[in-house]
């Protein structure tokens, strides 16, 4: 057989943004792909403790999470990148004392600082994941944190040259729209991820399958040949895609998987 790894996004491809619930037909043809064969992952942003558990019940063959900072087959990790104890507080040190709205997200633990409730509705972002934020409020909060990547929103107090100046050591910057920024550590993205597990696959990448909607998605549409784009998407990543699916509405998964024949 030809198997083939067909990689997810979550908002806006799976679930419709910030719900987390999937159709049962976009369920359906997930567990047949399985079926057929096939390997099918979650390729998200977000760290393992923000993928909800209405997401990972669903017997997915893995998650790559964090941009390819975390890598598992099944919930077993298989590659990991940590950030270590000074670097995190050097980091969140600056944020915090910066007044920068900001969220750091760690492989079993997500953290908060800043004005964030002038963006986000943390109760409700608690809600969405199913998870809850520790709040950095004095330097011990500082000290603990432990973080592998973290999203922040430009201030307006700030240049965010600056900011980005100051991450460019560890990180590369992803513009997300709306002043919010995806900041994820060098040498990983949602590209690196696939390309680990097709050497641990043994697995050619010309058997891969992206499926996205965002900018964060773009480093794994550039890199698969087979990379598809919802029917409703940032218009910065169709120029990368072979094929426009459907909305997540419309089930654009279950017709994009139809397209290609794996199920």
């Amino acid at each position: 057989m030809d198997r083939k790894m067909i990689f997810f996004d979550i908002d806006g491809t799976l679930v419709p943004e910030c719900t987390n619930v999937i159709s049962d037909a976009v369920q359906d043809a997930i567990h047949q792909a399985i079926a057929n064969g096939h390997l099918a992952f979650i390729n998200s942003g977000r760290t393992l403790i923000n993928i909800h558990p209405n997401i990972r019940k669903l017997g997915f063959s893995g998650y790559c999470c964090g941009c390819g900072t975390e890598v598992y087959l099944g919930e077993e990790p298989l590659y990991f990148f940590s950030l270590d104890a000074d670097t995190c507080y050097e980091i969140a040190s600056y944020f915090y004392k910066n007044k920068i709205s900001t969220l750091f997200e760690g492989s079993d633990a997500l953290y908060a600082c800043g004005p964030v409730h002038e963006h986000r509705n943390l109760s409700d972002v608690e809600q969405e994941l199913g998870v809850t934020f520790s709040l950095l409020k004095s330097e011990e909060d500082l000290k603990k944190a432990r973080f592998t990547k973290l999203v922040y929103w430009e201030p307006e107090h700030m240049n965010d040259s600056d900011i980005q100046a100051f991450l460019s050591k560890w990180f590369t910057i992803i513009d997300r729209g709306q002043g919010m920024r995806e900041v994820v550590p060098l040498n990983h993205s949602k590209a690196t991820a696939i390309e680990y597990l097709c050497n641990h696959f043994q697995i050619p990448l010309d058997n891969c399958y992206a499926l996205g909607d965002s900018t964060n998605d773009l480093p794994m549409l550039e890199y698969v040949p087979h990379a598809i784009a919802m029917g409703v998407s940032m218009e910065e990543i169709l120029p990368y895609v072979e094929y426009q699916t459907d909305t997540v509405e419309n089930d654009g998964v279950v017709k994009a998987l139809k397209h290609y024949h794996i199920i």
